[in-house]
């Protein structure tokens, strides 16, 4: 595949999507065979072609399934705005047009694109019984508005046997920490601070009846915290501060999910209930089949807090933050692929 240059994009205000689902397969089915076409008419889905060929992508025909998610993730490099900026959370990306080979991509595709694609707005939870709900954490304003739903869901009869608010170590922006103390918080040191406060404030707790911690924390930020781990622990909630795969960089998605799965003793008798905020549903729940699903052989749902569901004020997303988004969910199909035929050699 390559990249070509053209004309600037554009599209019209009448542009629609139909709807296309994620895969969401049960654990037994969770094999090379039975996610190569799923994965390919995800991948395939009108709106993921409308954006390519809006980007100057030539779409070339490519029978493995695994070789297309593989260049499109590699092409879509171009979507990647927060290099761009040098690294800025996904916060800082920027609401300026998105612009790709010369070409500007118009909102009025880019967003469509975005809702068929299950960026945008929620769906229901399933009507059935989890073993655990787990939120995963973010910014300031994400922690908030999670552990919020969370609660609500559980308050409102969403069945989960147990509820795990994951974090990490992260050294929190001036911005975030002004959000914090402007939202009641106080001063916060970290992300992992800052769950725990979300989580006792959003489920009505009190001081936590168990901690375990890996040491004592440093009385300024330092990177080796990227290391750290702890637990706190009341009934029926644990706030789980999970350490980097890396020492050389922080706590990622995936580290999370797979520290808390061996903490807990995750299996195939589990189905795990993870919640995002809507535009990362996409990419969780690929990596979330990726290393609870193939790996522990549990099942696994992801839902999201959107617009509508928030309780702060929703962030608002830009052309460039869905585009970044679907270049993570397409980088994260690639792998989860890449896992199942893996694990059926």
């Amino acid at each position: 595949m390559d990249r070509e240059t053209g004309e600037k994009g554009h599209a019209t205000n009448d542009m629609f999507f139909e709807s296309v689902p994620l895969p969401s397969l049960a654990p037994g089915e969770l094999t090379a065979a039975r996610l190569d076409p799923v994965l390919r008419d995800w991948v395939s889905s009108a709106p993921i072609r409308a954006l390519a060929d809006a980007s100057g992508w030539n779409w070339r025909p490519c029978p493995d399934t695994g070789d297309l998610l593989r260049h499109l993730a590699e092409l879509s490099d171009d979507w990647d705005f927060r290099s761009r900026e040098g690294g800025v959370e996904r916060d800082l990306i920027g609401a300026q047009a998105a612009e790709v080979n010369g070409r500007l991509i118009a909102e009025e595709l880019i967003l469509p694109a975005a809702k068929a694609l299950g960026l945008v707005s929620a769906t229901p939870v399933p009507d059935a019984r989890f073993s655990a709900l787990v939120v995963l954490s973010g910014l300031v304003r994400a922690c908030v508005n999670r552990t919020k739903y969370a609660a609500d869901l559980v308050k409102n009869g969403v069945h989960a046997d147990s509820v795990t608010v994951l974090g990490g170590h992260r050294k929190l922006s001036d911005g975030e920490r002004a959000q914090a103390a402007q939202l009641g918080f106080g001063e916060q040191f970290d992300e992992a601070d800052m769950i725990v406060a979300t989580t006792r404030q959003a489920f009505g707790l009190d001081e936590p009846q168990q901690v375990k911690e890996s040491g004592e924390r440093p009385s300024v930020w330092d990177d080796g915290l990227w290391s750290a781990w702890a637990n706190y622990t009341w009934p029926g909630v644990q706030v789980l501060v999970a350490p980097s795969g890396a020492p050389d960089r922080r706590v990622n998605t995936v580290d999370q999910l797979r520290y808390w799965a061996s903490e807990n003793g995750i299996g195939r008798d589990d189905r795990v209930l993870l919640l995002t905020t809507q535009i990362y549903v996409p990419y969780q729940q690929f990596g979330g089949l990726q290393v609870l699903g193939i790996e522990r052989g549990c099942g696994v749902y992801c839902c999201g807090v959107d617009a509508a569901s928030s309780y702060l004020p929703a962030a608002s997303f830009s052309g460039r933050s869905y585009l970044q988004e679907i270049r993570s969910a397409l980088r994260a199909a690639a792998q989860l692929l890449a896992a199942a035929r893996k694990a059926n050699d």
